[in-house]
């Protein structure tokens, strides 16, 4: 009887922890937690994305955004996040009320969205809502790793 109730103890102990671990935001001090230097949108960041050869984030926000809040709380201070983002891209970030003008051309994308662009200011691909931490890793690894239009584009049947 006991071993009858060993295996399913330990197997929701494993899936518990599996899920814990791939959710969290990595752990940092929060002396060590740097947030991610954000830009605003103009027509230069093209051209500084050209010069330094990295792609532009967008983070299209607004200040009633639950969701966008959260982004900030896990996913942008998560380290993995953060050393990608430097890495690869020009970040940029908008609130709706500060650029409604921006906000309406992607007011389909809803609130948060995430968008980026290639240098040349080609929209590459656009994630509507929330993304978690690990999410975001796998998102920015695959964009850097082919930043075509065709690669990240959904076949239409």
């Amino acid at each position: 009887m006991s071993r009858l109730l060993i295996y399913p103890m330990f197997m929701l102990l494993f899936f518990t922890a599996s899920v814990w671990a791939v959710d969290r935001p990595e752990q940092v001090q929060s002396s060590q937690i740097q947030s991610v230097k954000w830009q605003s949108w103009s027509g230069s960041i093209f051209e500084q994305a050209k010069k330094e050869n990295k792609l532009v984030l967008l983070s299209l926000t607004a200040e009633w955004c639950e969701f966008c809040h959260k982004m900030d709380a896990t996913t942008y201070r998560d380290s993995r996040v953060q050393t990608l983002l430097k890495q690869d891209y020009i970040t940029v970030r908008v609130d709706e009320k500060d650029n409604p003008e921006l906000a309406k051309r992607y007011e389909k994308a809803g609130m948060p969205a995430t968008l980026i662009f290639s240098s040349q200011g080609t929209e590459i691909i656009r994630k509507r809502g929330y993304i978690k931490p690990q999410w975001m890793v796998w998102f920015l690894q695959a964009v850097a790793a082919d930043p075509t239009v065709e690669a990240h584009r959904i076949a239409k049947k």
